[in-house]
C-alpha cells in the first residue's frame, strides 16, 4: 500500500467510473439468467436429454468450478503485474466466456444420451470456469476502490442494478425475439442465435468494465508479499477462511438462498407450461416481472440497508421471499387459487415484482456484509482477501444454476416427467394431474424450504455495524502507522 492509493480511496468516484465498472456485472447476470431459466428446459425438452442426466451434468460442472474457484481467487489476490492483480484475469476470460456461451446452446442434434451428457458437461465447465476467471477479480476490484461505507454501498447498488438490467435484457431478448412464436421455446434451432446475441452484448460490457478497472489501478491495494509457494499460500488462506465465522455463515446463507432461487428459476418454464398452463406471451410477463422487481428494489435497498442492521435487512428480505415463493403454488394445490389465463398471469406478475424487490434487499445487504467481512479478515489476519470472499459469493450464486438445476432435474425424475414426449409434443403435452401437482410443489413450497434454512442460518451472523466501525477505526490506525514506517 502507498500514500497515493490510500488517499485516493478516501475520495469519491465519479458516477461514470462506477457505471463503467459496474457494466462487468452484465456477464454474470446474462450467463446465470440464461442457465437458470433456459438451460434445463433446452437440454431436456428441446434436446431430449434425460432430466436426471441433465441435472447431473450441470452439477458436475459446478463441482469442477468449485474446485477451481478458490485457486482463481487466491491467485488473483497474490498476482503481480503492471496492470494490477485483477485486470489480466478479466482480459483472458472474456473470449472464453463468449465461446462457452455459444457452445453450450449448440449441443449436438442426436439421440445419444451419452454424447449429450458429455457435451453439456464439457461446455458447462468451459463457461463456468471462464466466468469465474472474469467475475472473481471483477468483484474483488470493486471492493478495493474505496474505504468509505457510503461509496461502497453506492458501488454495490449500481453493480446490482446493472446486473438486474442485464438479466432483464436477457429475458426480454429471449421471449420477445427468439422465442416469441408460440411453441418456439421447445425448438432447438432458436437457442444458438440467442446465445450469439448475448455473447456480443457481453463482449461490449466486458470491454467497458475493463477500461474502468484500468483507470482505477492507483486506488487498488498493493499485492501482499507472498508467504511462500502458491500452493502453500492457498492452503494457508483456506485455513484462514475456515477459521472465519463470518465467512462460514455468509457462505452458507448465500448457498441456500441461491439454490432456492435456482430451483424456482430452473423449474420456471416447466411450471409455467405444465402447472400454471399459461402461454409464451404470458410467461414473458411473469418472468419479466421478477426483473422489474429486482430493478425497483435497488433504490429501496439503499435506505433500508443504511438504517437497519444488514442482518435484519437480510432476514426481512428472506422472510418476505419465502411467502412469495411458497404461497401461489400452495394456494393452487389446495384449491384456493382458481384463476386461469391472463388474470392468473397478471397475479403471478404482481407476486413476481414483490419477490424481486425482496430478493434485491436481501442480496444487497448480503453483498455489503461480504465486503465488511473482508475488512474483518484483514483486521484479524493482516492480509486482504476480497477475491476469496467473493469466490464464496460467486460459488453460491452459481449454485442457482448448478445445485438448483441438479435438484430440479432430480425433481423431474422423481415425478416421472416425460422428457421424450415433451421433445416430440412440446407445449402441447398434457401431464397427468398428479405429475402436474408434484411439479408445482417442488417449484413453490419445496424451493421455499431452502430459503427458510438460509434465514435461520443468518441468525448466527455476529458482525454488526458497531463492531465493523471499531474494526475500520483500528485498521486506519494500522495503515497510517505502516505508511509512516514505509516513508
Amino acid at each position: 500500500m502507498n500514500n497515493q492509493s490510500a488517499s485516493l480511496r478516501d475520495t469519491k468516484l465519479s458516477l461514470g467510473l462506477k457505471l463503467g465498472y459496474g457494466s462487468g456485472a452484465v456477464l454474470d447476470a446474462m450467463v446465470n439468467t440464461t442457465l437458470n431459466i433456459f438451460l434445463l428446459f433446452y437440454a431436456t425438452t428441446a434436446c431430449g436429454l434425460s432430466a436426471g442426466l441433465a441435472g447431473g451434468a450441470l452439477a458436475l460442472a459446478l463441482v469442477v468450478d468449485a474446485i477451481v474457484e478458490p485457486i482463481i481467487a487466491l491467485y488473483s489476490d497474490n498476482f503481480h503485474s503492471r496492470w494490477g492483480r485483477r485486470l489480466p484475469f478479466m482480459l483472458v476470460a472474456t473470449p472464453m466466456i463468449m465461446i462457452g456461451m455459444v457452445l453450450l446452446f449448440s449441443l449436438p442434434d442426436t439421440d445419444s444420451q451419452a454424447l449429450l451428457f458429455v457435451s453439456l458437461f464439457s461446455c458447462g465447465v468451459l463457461l463456468r470456469v471462464s466466468l469465474s476467471i472474469f467475475n472473481l477479480p471483477f468483484l474483488a476490484a470493486g471492493a478495493e476502490f474505496t474505504d468509505d461505507q457510503a461509496e461502497r454501498a453506492s458501488i454495490i447498488t449500481l453493480r446490482w442494478l446493472i446486473s438486474t438490467l442485464g438479466a432483464f435484457i436477457t429475458i426480454a431478448i429471449g421471449f420477445s425475439i427468439f422465442f416469441k412464436v408460440e411453441g418456439s421455446i421447445a425448438e432447438r434451432q432458436h437457442y444458438a442465435p440467442f446465445a450469439m446475441t448475448l455473447a456480443a452484448i457481453m463482449l461490449l460490457a466486458a470491454l467497458t468494465s475493463m477500461h474502468a478497472v484500468r483507470r482505477t489501478l492507483a486506488r487498488q491495494h498493493v499485492t501482499a508479499v507472498s508467504r511462500g509457494s502458491l500452493f502453500s499460500t492457498i492452503v494457508e488462506d483456506m485455513r484462514e477462511l475456515g477459521r472465519s465465522h463470518s465467512f462460514r455463515v455468509l457462505f452458507g446463507v448465500a448457498l441456500l438462498f441461491s439454490t432456492a432461487q435456482g430451483v424456482t428459476q430452473s423449474l420456471g418454464l416447466h411450471a409455467n407450461t405444465f402447472f400454471w398452463h399459461i402461454t409464451t406471451e404470458q410467461m414473458q410477463l411473469v418472468t419479466l416481472s421478477l426483473g422489474l422487481g429486482l430493478i425497483l428494489g435497488a433504490p429501496m435497498a439503499g435506505p433500508i440497508v443504511t438504517r437497519l442492521e444488514n442482518k435484519t435487512a437480510v432476514i426481512i428480505g428472506l422472510g418476505g421471499l419465502i411467502l412469495m415463493q411458497a404461497l401461489p403454488a400452495t394456494l393452487k394445490l389446495t384449491g384456493v387459487l382458481t384463476l386461469q389465463g391472463q388474470p392468473l398471469a397478471e397475479a403471478l406478475a404482481v407476486i413476481g415484482v414483490f419477490g424481486g424487490i425482496l430478493t434485491t434487499i436481501a442480496a444487497i445487504a448480503l453483498l455489503t456484509m461480504i465486503t465488511n467481512a473482508a475488512d474483518e479478515h484483514e483486521h484479524r489476519f493482516g492480509v486482504r482477501r476480497e477475491g476469496s470472499y467473493f469466490a464464496g459469493w460467486s460459488f453460491a450464486t452459481k449454485a442457482a444454476s448448478g445445485l438448483g438445476t441438479f435438484l430440479s432435474g432430480l425433481a423431474l425424475q422423481v415425478i416421472d416427467f416425460p422428457v421424450q414426449q415433451s421433445k416430440q409434443l412440446g407445449i402441447s403435452l398434457q401431464l397427468p394431474e398428479a405429475t402436474s401437482n408434484a411439479l408445482g410443489f417442488f417449484y413453490g413450497p419445496g424451493a421455499a424450504v431452502l430459503t427458510v434454512l438460509s434465514a435461520l442460518l443468518m441468525i448466527a451472523f455476529h458482525l454488526d455495524r458497531k463492531t465493523h466501525a471499531s474494526i475500520m477505526a483500528d485498521l486506519q490506525v494500522r495503515r497510517a502507522k505502516a505508511l509512516n514506517e514505509g516513508s
